[in-house]
């Protein structure tokens, strides 16, 4: 009996304390939640102000500020704007050694020793930067001096200003000549029209069978340029490479070849002169050549041999015949890219400054239209003169 009333008291503590115990996870509980919502709000407080500065009209002035300040989001911008506008002085042979390169602000100045390049420069260049950014803008000043002003959004970035350098005391030396002969005329009127509108004396040889071949004639003596037949002639590659129709071939009779060059002089108006178009088999045929310079002696028109190969015999038997004369020294254009004929150009006027006379050929590519275009300000600034082929010519 004892043992079951000892067990009955321990029960009925055990109970009495669950009450206790409750009371505590509760308190805990709603401390740990007024812990939790003290400290959200508290949160909330600190990070208000940074919210509000992620509105995009807090980044505005960032955004233009970044356009005036060269070291922002523009560099990249402004690094390809000066290395195509420095390539392009390079490319008019404007040495960077006698430039004075200064900063004004937040715009690079060039102060150029040198006249400034023209019109064709200049629209090349604005071309180029277009290229870069839509934004870019370029504009020409031609009073007092040229100036040409390079900016973004109206901000300037870069200024060229363009001046003639001094004059230097230096020794009188007997003037260089070139002339430069454009091939392969007749076909198109647009390549014509760019050759025409270049400041250079240069001489046009057309094909007498082309679709424009009487128009190109009569528009480039308008014009004041010197013109030539182009006259087709049987190369080492016949009939692989055909001259084209009326062309002179070794298969025909010596008649027939004298019949053919006056006609190719009827169909060019305006012709002084000849000059063979392909022709790298023909002009070693002697009978051939004879006959050819037959008919141009009679008609008062010299002859330009293009060697177009080192075995021809055509100047010789020219001198042989007492026909003027001339033979070609240089291609400018064998290959068809702007640079490479521009280091042509180049290497003409040192030909000429050392044999005094040079006769260069090249062709109307697009790539040859440009850089005669590129280089023409550089030519009429050496001591050299671009003249009309005849005023080479030997008797």
């Amino acid at each position: 009996m004892a043992t079951k009333k000892k067990s009955g008291r321990r029960k009925t503590r055990a109970r009495k304390k669950q009450p206790d115990r409750f009371l505590q996870v509760l308190l805990a509980s709603i401390f740990l939640i007024g812990f939790l919502v003290a400290s959200l709000t508290l949160l909330t407080l600190v990070q208000r102000p940074s919210l509000r500065s992620e509105r995009p009209e807090d980044h505005a002035p960032e955004a233009k500020q970044s356009v005036a300040d060269p070291g922002g989001q523009q560099r990249p911008l402004l690094k390809a704007v000066q290395l195509k506008l420095e390539r392009a002085l390079w490319r008019q042979g404007i040495s960077f050694t006698e430039m004075d390169i200064s900063r004004q602000g937040q715009v690079t100045h060039y102060s150029l020793p040198t006249v400034f390049p023209g019109e064709a420069w200049y629209e090349k260049l604005a071309r180029d930067l277009e290229q870069e950014s839509a934004s870019l803008e370029t504009r020409l000043e031609d009073s007092p001096d040229y100036r040409v002003e390079i900016a973004f959004s109206g901000k300037p970035l870069f200024l060229l200003s363009f001046r003639q350098p001094a004059k230097k005391a230096v020794a009188m030396r007997p003037k260089a000549y070139i002339a430069i002969i454009v091939d392969d005329l007749g076909r198109d009127l647009h390549a014509l029209r760019d050759l025409l509108g270049i400041d250079l004396d240069l001489t046009v040889a057309v094909m007498p069978e082309e679709p424009h071949t009487r128009e190109t004639a009569e528009k480039a003596h308008r014009a004041g340029r010197e013109v030539l037949v182009h006259m087709p002639m049987e190369p080492e590659s016949y009939p692989y490479n055909n001259p084209g129709p009326g062309a002179l071939l070794l298969g025909q009779d010596i008649e027939e070849i004298k019949g053919r060059v006056a006609a190719m002089f009827r169909k060019v108006p305006h012709a002084v002169g000849g000059n063979n178009h392909m022709g790298s088999r023909f002009t070693q045929y002697p009978e051939g050549m004879r006959a050819v310079l037959e008919v141009m002696k009679d008609g008062g028109w010299f002859f330009v041999d293009s060697r177009t190969s080192s075995r021809s015999i055509a100047y010789k038997e020219a001198r042989r015949a007492s026909v003027p004369a001339a033979t070609r020294d240089i291609f400018l254009d064998n290959n068809q890219d702007v640079d490479a004929i521009a280091r042509q150009l180049r290497e003409t006027v040192k030909l000429a400054r050392a044999g005094r006379k040079v006769i260069a050929i090249c062709h109307p590519y697009p790539a040859t239209v440009r850089a005669l275009q590129q280089e023409a300000l550089f030519l009429r600034q050496q001591d050299v003169e671009v003249v009309p082929v005849s005023r080479l010519l030997r008797k």
